[in-house]
């Protein structure tokens, strides 16, 4: 079977993998591709992914329970192959104001309560709900040009072109649509918006990554949204932003940050800065000087209309819609996505197989 991929991020990679894997002979069409094509694309959310495999920020019809099964079985495979840059650590959801939501189905859950090693504070504030458990973590500057080499290995063709709607009737094959936020004028989605956020890169100087994550929400009183902090090889990201708006006419308009701060020439919400600065000021390891720190900011593509995952009556099948959730299901819904083209039912358990040939790659 013949295949065009419409994107060049995690949905678009990931889906042309599986199907070059099962013998179809595919080519991924994107303006750009991530983290192959120099400099961060804003409209590129791939490029600004954490990326911790955890499902947020997403309207589906599953609950979260089932998309957090979803996303931690089908990242497993990954996890236990030597070479493929996916790890697990502890990660904290840390609340000041009360919070009493049930324990979510997770790996290792614990209550903030009954936890009782290091967990990750404000000095003269109190922790007043939360959890704890172990999260998978993909190192995405290496994880993605790794699944692009994969693909290629595989067989796949990258084709750099810029689509338009006229263009569309000219693909060839079966075509996967995994364009995110370009299905708005691709496949005239009104129902995508554009969620600007900032991620700030901290300095790291350590042999090893911090061994542990979080989420961070402050009093509402103060700011009333989280922050997070997520390790990676050589740096801490920190983020937390999420500003609500669009893209219009090449310009974003939307939401501002109610404390601004800038960083680096950018605008951003200073909590994303002074709640993780207080937390992570006891770890010397990590620069929190503002000097050193690279702050940038990127879109990411909300459905409202929920995560499209479906053939149209033109036979083209969709793949997006994911908005924060677009790492943790990639393998997932590429999966729930190639059955609707394929004879046979693929399911999870094909993903052994990919993951061995991922960490061949890296290997080679």
């Amino acid at each position: 079977m013949r295949c065009t991929i419409i994107g060049g991020g995690i949905q678009g990679v990931s889906t042309g993998i599986i199907l070059e894997y099962l013998g179809h002979d595919t080519t991924i069409v994107s303006d750009s591709f991530a983290y192959l094509d120099g400099p961060d694309i804003p409209t590129v959310a791939t490029d600004y992914a954490a990326a911790s495999i955890y499902p947020v920020q997403i309207a589906s019809e599953y609950s979260e329970d089932e998309l957090i099964r979803r996303a931690e079985s089908t990242f497993e495979p990954f996890y236990n192959v030597e070479g493929v840059p996916v790890r697990k650590h502890r990660h904290f959801y840390i609340y000041e104001d009360s919070h009493d939501e049930p324990l979510p189905d997770r790996m290792g859950v614990q209550s903030i309560e009954n936890y009782n090693k290091y967990i990750p504070s404000r000095e003269g504030y109190d922790i007043r709900g939360g959890y704890t458990c172990e999260e998978y973590f993909v190192e995405m500057p290496e994880y993605i040009p790794q699944l692009f080499n994969t693909y290629e290995q595989l067989g796949g063709t990258l084709t750099e072109q810029t689509l338009t709607t006229g263009d569309i009737p000219d693909l060839r094959g079966t075509i996967f649509n995994c364009a995110g936020y370009g299905s708005l004028e691709l496949f005239d989605d009104s129902s995508m918006r554009a969620i600007r956020g900032h991620i700030l890169t901290v300095p790291y100087d350590d042999d090893s990554p911090l061994s542990f994550s979080y989420t961070y929400t402050p009093t509402t009183d103060e700011y009333g949204h989280y922050a997070y902090m997520y390790p990676r090889e050589e740096t801490v990201l920190f983020g937390g932003s999420y500003l609500e708006g669009d893209i219009i006419n090449g310009e974003w308009t939307g939401e501002t940050p109610e404390k601004p701060m800038n960083i680096d020439g950018e605008i951003i919400p200073e909590r994303v800065y002074e709640v993780n600065a207080a937390i992570m000021n006891e770890h010397s390891s990590v620069s929190l000087d503002t000097s050193q720190i690279s702050a940038k900011q990127g879109y990411r593509p909300y459905r409202a209309d929920g995560m499209r995952i479906e053939e149209d009556a033109n036979g083209i099948i969709h793949n997006y819609g994911h908005g924060g959730s677009g790492v943790s299901l990639s393998w997932w819904s590429a999966i729930q996505a190639i059955n609707y083209a394929v004879d046979v039912d693929v399911d999870t358990s094909i993903l052994s197989s990919i993951a061995t040939t991922v960490g061949q790659v890296a290997a080679r």
